[in-house]
């Protein structure tokens, strides 16, 4: 492994030329895989049984498919009809769909963790179902879920790295750039592995924050 500080800084700057792509896209794929959760499940919850079985095929076929064929389906399946995506769009578009079939399972475990009889009493007190839901149910839920949705954004966060095959300009794509023309892989991917690292720790370090938060209300 190469110690040149000068090497290091050239591989600290061609990396730094695709963090904002990765940390923009990381940030819209959680929060728009977190919202694309709601509805879903919603639809998992739904009394209506037909919309309940087909939130459930949806939700059983994107989480079973590989998010980076998902990718090259919609990639290359928006060229064929003549709406070509850019690959920033086709890889948050895929991500989005999959994750937020994720979240929504974990919605649902922290819904249904909650005991009926809360809501029950909470309809005793005179509330309608919806408020009852949102004062009764909904705070306790928020303190469940928050783990696995932690666990579910560092997992996001990761996934970026994959469309670097879409050449999407973010911190992998310039990593395999710069180790084509240098040769020097493995100084090159240590330190993009720790790029990835730092991300992931404060992403993980301002849930747990979060977390804190929301047991001490």
């Amino acid at each position: 492994m190469s110690l040149d500080p000068a090497f290091f800084q050239r591989i600290l700057a061609t990396l730094s030329e695709g963090l904002f792509t990765t940390l923009a896209l990381a940030a819209l794929a959680i929060s728009l895989s977190a919202l694309w959760g709601v509805p879903l499940v919603m639809g998992l919850l739904s009394r209506s049984r037909l919309l309940s079985r087909l939130t459930g095929a949806y939700i059983e076929v994107v989480r079973n498919t590989p998010v980076l064929v998902q990718m090259f389906f919609i990639f290359f399946g928006s060229g064929t009809l003549g709406y070509p995506l850019s690959g920033f769009a086709t890889g948050l578009i895929a991500m989005v769909l999959q994750n937020g079939a994720y979240i929504a399972e974990i919605y649902r475990g922290g819904i249904q963790s909650i005991p009926g009889q809360q809501t029950e009493g909470g309809l005793a007190l005179g509330l309608t179902p919806l408020r009852a839901f949102r004062i009764v149910v909904l705070p306790q839920a928020l303190r469940k879920v928050i783990p696995p949705l932690s666990n579910q954004g560092i997992l996001i966060i990761k996934d970026t790295s994959l469309v670097a095959t879409i050449s999407v300009a973010e911190l992998t794509f310039h990593a395999r750039m710069l180790a084509d023309r240098t040769a020097a892989v493995f100084e090159i991917f240590f330190t993009l592995a720790a790029f990835y690292l730092i991300i992931t720790a404060v992403f993980g370090g301002a849930m747990r924050l979060l977390e804190r938060r929301i047991r001490i209300a």
